[in-house]
């Protein structure tokens, strides 16, 4: 035969394979399904994943105090002035976390600011602050509620 012919006999496959006795060790039965471990561990994983959600939701989720930043100016040295609004529920006071950056990312000036008790929902303010370098933002990372 040359390389171009081919052969088109075909191997039939035996029905069931049989090993040699002993050679492979003993073979385990199929184990059938078990739908209520299943269902169990289903139901376990997402009650965790509700668990988590709902502690995260406490402790990041509420939006009663959020900031908006509306201007900042670092023509002076060694301040930056930040101007920002806060939205907080009437009747409470709030403590806002403002910082600036230089640059490079690092940190040069951070401050709590005290937002006083007021009924006013929103509060504009303006606040100096000091910097150890060489200023390049003015930020307001998040507010809380003041205790």
């Amino acid at each position: 035969m040359t390389e171009t012919e081919t052969r088109d006999e075909r191997v039939s496959a035996p029905d069931a394979v049989a090993f040699p006795p002993g050679r492979y060790g003993r073979r385990r039965e199929r184990r059938g399904r078990r739908p209520a471990v299943t269902a169990a561990l289903t139901a376990a994983v997402v009650a965790a994943g509700l668990g988590v959600s709902w502690s995260l939701y406490e402790q990041y989720g509420h939006g009663e105090y959020t900031s908006n930043l509306l201007a900042y100016d670092d023509s002076v040295p060694g301040q930056v002035s930040v101007t920002f609004e806060v939205f907080k529920p009437a009747g409470e006071g709030a403590v806002c976390r403002v910082r600036s950056r230089n640059m490079d990312g690092a940190e040069v000036g951070a401050a709590e600011v005290a937002i006083p008790a007021s009924d006013a929902t929103r509060v504009e303010t303006t606040y100096t602050l000091p910097v150890t370098g060489d200023p390049n933002t003015g930020e307001v990372q998040r507010c809380w509620r003041a205790d």
